[in-house]
Formats: C-alpha cells, structure tokens, sequence
C-alpha cells in the first residue's frame, strides 16, 4: 500500500499562529505541488483550546478546494493542568485546565484520539510548551493516550524529540506521530507522520493499530528569524486594523 505524510500540530491565527486558517491551506496545497512522493495528505489544525481554526479550515477547504488531494482533521491543543494533548478527530471542545486524565477521557467520548504533545519540553519563559511529563509517573495516562508525538519541529524540542521517543520505546510504547508544530509558513510540514495509505481514515486507523511512522526534522535559525520577524510584522498589522484576523465567528 502507498504510504501519505500527515501533519498533525499546526496553529493558525486562531491562537498563535501568524498564518490565517485558509493561508494554512493554501501553503499546505502548495507544498503538495512541490514535494515528492510520499506527498503530504492530510494535515490537523490544531490551534491552543479551540476548535476555530479547524472549523474555518474546513469551511473554506470545502468552498475552495476540495478536490480530493488533502484532507483536514478537526483538533485541538488542549491545555490540560498536566501538559498539552493534541485532540484529533473530536467535533466539541474540551475545557482547558481539567486533570490529564479527564481531558483524555473527554477526547474519547467524542471518538477522537488524545496525542501526548511535546511531552518533555520545557522552557521557563515559554509555559505554553509545557508537556506531559509524568506520562511514566502516572501510568494510567501512559496507558490512555493513542500516540506520543516523538517528533516535533520546533527547534525547543532538538533534544526532546530523543528523550520523547527513548522514553517511549522502553516504557510506553506508544504510537508514535510526527508535527511540525507550525506557527508560520515556513514550519508548515516540517515534521510529519508517515502512514499507510491516503486518507484520513487511513490515518487514525495507522494510529490505532500502531503502524505510524515519523520523519522530518526541526528547523533551523533563518526559519526561527522568519518566524520572530513574521510575528512582530503581524502584531502591527492587527494593532493597524483588528479585523485583521479573518476567520469565521463561531
């Protein structure tokens, strides 16, 4: 069977990102055109505790673009009191500050999968990279979670990404996924998971069974500057105009 690329962390301007929901799709699209194969054929928008961006992703996708060469998956990042899961594949947001393990079992009860995101990074001036450290020490949530995301393409995670998947193989065993964790356009597939298949069913399917791949790596100082030099240009774009943050209001 063919295998396809996925990325599953990616934020839009819905939370942190620089990139709108649909310059999201668009540079996904893009990208398509020109990599080879495996091409990168579904992705998961999955801005901090919203389901916004995903939803406006979708929307335009569906008026625009859907042509059967990407699909989208509806998440989250949720910030749990424990760390951050990714939430893929849910349709209902799930409350910000609930115990792990809650926030996972909130996941599940809408059929979605809970990916323990960045589980070791950390960084004192940067609380929004705080992950799941005591996946070992409680293991309960080690035991709940669908995927560990062993691969991450911030250049925080250079040596977590090793911790991460150390971690995992000798005491998790996990699934393990890749994202690129993109805040701009030039993050955007950086790190990914390699699956069998094409689709998004495909996908989550690859995920359960424990089949996912993960490839790609972090990127370096001039996407850094690109992105620190995109972020302060956008600060003043919507300082000039605050409708600037063009998505739909749900």
């Amino acid at each position: 069977m063919a295998a396809s690329l996925a990325d599953l962390h990616m934020h839009t301007t819905a939370s942190d990102g620089t990139m709108s929901p649909q310059a999201v799709v668009n540079a996904v699209l893009l990208a398509q055109m020109q990599m080879p194969e495996p091409k990168l054929r579904v992705i998961a928008v999955t801005d901090h505790d919203t389901l916004v961006g995903a939803w406006t992703a979708l929307e335009f996708f569906a008026s625009h673009h859907d042509d059967g060469e990407l699909e989208i998956i509806a998440g989250a990042e949720i910030s749990s009191a424990d760390g951050h899961i990714v939430a893929l594949n849910i349709r209902r947001e799930v409350p910000k500050g609930m115990p792990a393990r809650e926030t996972i079992e909130a996941i599940h009860a809408q059929g979605g999968l809970a990916v323990a995101a960045h589980p070791y990074a950390y960084l004192p001036f940067l609380k929004e990279l705080k992950g799941i450290k005591g996946l070992i020490a409680d293991p309960v949530v080690g035991r709940l979670v669908d995927a560990v995301e062993v691969r991450n393409a911030n250049p925080t995670e250079t040596l977590n990404n090793f911790l991460t998947q150390w971690v995992n193989r000798r005491h998790l065993r996990r699934p393990e996924v890749g994202g690129s964790d993109s805040h701009f356009h030039s993050a955007v597939g950086r790190a990914a998971t390699l699956f069998p298949g094409k689709s998004a069913a495909d996908l989550l399917q690859a995920i359960r069974e424990g089949t996912t791949r993960t490839v790609g790596s972090v990127y370096g100082p001039l996407a850094l500057y690109q992105y620190v030099r995109d972020r302060l240009a956008w600060k003043r774009f919507c300082e000039q105009d605050p409708l600037v943050r063009v998505f739909h209001d749900w």
